[in-house]
Order: C-alpha cells, then sequence, then structure tokens
C-alpha cells in the first residue's frame, strides 16, 4: 500500500507542474475486470480468452490518470489502477476442475503509461453545425508494473479478511515475485462536450508475463516437502476415489504454458487542465462568454494562436427628410 501513495502522491505533483501547458488533462476510471488463468471456468475443460468468463467471477477495478497531447492524433497516458481478481473451481460446477476444489482473491495495483492514438474522429456529433460535441474512436498500447499478493482459504464461504497469503506458503515448492510486468492495449471512444469534458468507455487487455496471479501454474509439490497448511491448502481435492491419484504429488496442477491475463471493461472521465494561454481556454471563451455578434474568425501565427475580437461602435445615422416633389 505504501507504494501506491508514494505513486499517487508523483502524478498528483505532474498535474501540478503541468496545469499552465497546453494539452494536459486529468481523469479518472472505474469498471469490471475478468481473470483468464487457472482457476475456475465454464465447463470441464478450459476455453480460450473470454469463452470461460464467469459473470460471477467479475470485479471491480478504478483509478486516475494524466493524458498528454502530443499531435492532434497522438496522446501520451500515464495513470495508476486498482484492480481485484477472483476464482473457484467451485464455479465449474463439475469435472477435473470441479474436483480440484482451489480458490484465490488477489488486489493488483498497477502503474502504466501506454500511447493512444486516434483512428477516426467526427468534430460535429451530431450534425447540427454547433462543433460543441465531438466523438473520437482510439486505439492503444503500453507498458505496466504491478504489485500483487495472492490469498486462498479452505472454507471458499469465509470472509477474505481470514484468507491466507499464499506466496509465503510455496504451495508449488516454488518462489515467485510480488511484483510483475504487462502490455496493455485495447481500445475505445471519447465523447468530448463542452471542450473541456471528456466522457468514454474502453476495453483494456493486460498481456501479463507471470503465471502466478493465482498462485498455480506446475504441478502438485510433495506435501512432505511442505508445511501443514501449505499442503492442505496446495491439495484441497474434492473427487472421485478413483481419480485421485490424477492429483498427487508431480501431477498436473495448473497450465504453465499460460500466462495469467486481465482483461477490463472502464467508464472514463476526464477534464483538461486550461490556463488563460491555453487553446482549449480560448474556443471556451469564443463558444461560451464572447457574444455572438462580437466574435471574429481566429488568427493564426505560427505556432500560437492569437484571438482578436473587435469591438465596433455604432452610431444611429439621422433619417433624412424626404423632399416633396413639386409638379
Amino acid at each position: 500500500m505504501r507504494i501506491f501513495y508514494i505513486i499517487l502522491i508523483l502524478l498528483l505533483s505532474l498535474v501540478n507542474r503541468t496545469n499552465a501547458q497546453y494539452n494536459f488533462e486529468v481523469g479518472c476510471n472505474f469498471g469490471g475486470t475478468g481473470y483468464l488463468g487457472e482457476i475456475g471456468g465454464t465447463g470441464i475443460e478450459g476455453k480460450g480468452f473470454l469463452g470461460d468468463i464467469i459473470i460471477k467471477e467479475t470485479n471491480i477495478t478504478a483509478g486516475i490518470n494524466g493524458k498528454f497531447k502530443i499531435t492532434p492524433k497522438l496522446y501520451m497516458n500515464t495513470g495508476i489502477n486498482y484492480i481485484k481478481i477472483t476464482g473457484d473451481d467451485i464455479n465449474t460446477g463439475e469435472g477435473p476442475r470441479y474436483w480440484r476444489n482451489l480458490r484465490f482473491a488477489n488486489n493488483i495495483y498497477e502503474l502504466n503509461t501506454r500511447v493512444e492514438y486516434s483512428l477516426y474522429k467526427i468534430n460535429d456529433l451530431g450534425g447540427r453545425g454547433m462543433y460543441n460535441t465531438s466523438l473520437d474512436f482510439y486505439a492503444f498500447i503500453g507498458i505496466s508494473g504491478f504489485y500483487h499478493n495472492p490469498i486462498g482459504s479452505l472454507n471458499p464461504e469465509a470472509p477474505l479478511k481470514e484468507w491466507i497469503k499464499l506466496k509465503p506458503l510455496q504451495t508449488e515448492g516454488v518462489s515467485y515475485s510480488n511484483l510483475g510486468i504487462s502490455t496493455p492495449y485495447g481500445g475505445g471512444f471519447i465523447i468530448t462536450t463542452g471542450t473541456f469534458y471528456k466522457f468514454g468507455l474502453y476495453f483494456n487487455y493486460m498481456k501479463n508475463y507471470t503465471d502466478y496471479l493465482d498462485d498455480i501454474s506446475t504441478f502438485y509439490a510433495d506435501p512432505s516437502t511442505l508445511s501443514n497448511q501449505a499442503a492442505e491448502l496446495a491439495n484441497q481435492y474434492n473427487g472421485p476415489e478413483e481419480s485421485a491419484a490424477s492429483f498427487g504429488a508431480g501431477q498436473i496442477r495448473g497450465n504453465p504454458s499460460n500466462f495469467d491475463d486481465i482483461f477490463m471493461v472502464n467508464f472514463s472521465f476526464s477534464k483538461v487542465i486550461a490556463s488563460k494561454n491555453n487553446i482549449y481556454y480560448a474556443d471556451y471563451l469564443m463558444k461560451y462568454k464572447i457574444p455572438k455578434k462580437l466574435r471574429r474568425k481566429s488568427n493564426y501565427s505560427g505556432r500560437q494562436r492569437k484571438n482578436t475580437y473587435q469591438f465596433k461602435k455604432f452610431k444611429k445615422k439621422k433619417s433624412s427628410r424626404t423632399m416633396k416633389a413639386t409638379f
């Protein structure tokens, strides 16, 4: 948790330093998350990608971010996220995975940096000629680092605060790291309203490079080499006696050929940080603060934008007298 707060303070300090710059925005995101790994699933055999998802195992994610506009189509986005994932073999309903009878939960804290590229933009959403609302479709890819610490339990009904940290127990006789790296990628859309405010929806797939988010990867360890607590948590077989030998020491416990991945569907909100010298601030004045009759097209000089407004003095003209015609 201390690492999480340090990252938060650094990000907020970055916001303060860039407050006066042109193309910076801060925002937040929240949504649902799912896990793709060894535990749980929809049937006797695991399915690829999203085919193994169980709705009841979806969880929450939330975070904050800062985004900098490099070009009109290219952005740099940096943020921190809280991600929760869970899995339980009981949810499979039947078969070997159900007999294995393992479960886990993991709270993950992630720091990510990604590049976003605008694929297609509609500047005047609705086609009303007001240009107050725009729609932007984009894709992104990046790199992230995260901290995780899986926990497990013998009782699926026990509250999470009573679950046990699995990493120190080395349930497979393997010591793995609490730190991991990932390649997040995906896409979504953003609706910009009133120049400053942006609302969006995006899909984020985290391609991770660890197979221990759920504490399962390879084979059952010899229980004689484990502590009593580790041996109980490592092998919770609850199936037919004739199949018990397939769940003993040296037998397959997980799937080391595939890493544990995470996916998210998030809503996003952000606000452009604008100063009086900011191009967004100038647009805001043009749209909402300057009376229509006093507005004038903006002039551009080099890379700087200068807005000029002319206030004309209007004088009433005296009506000319009509001369009577003489016939």
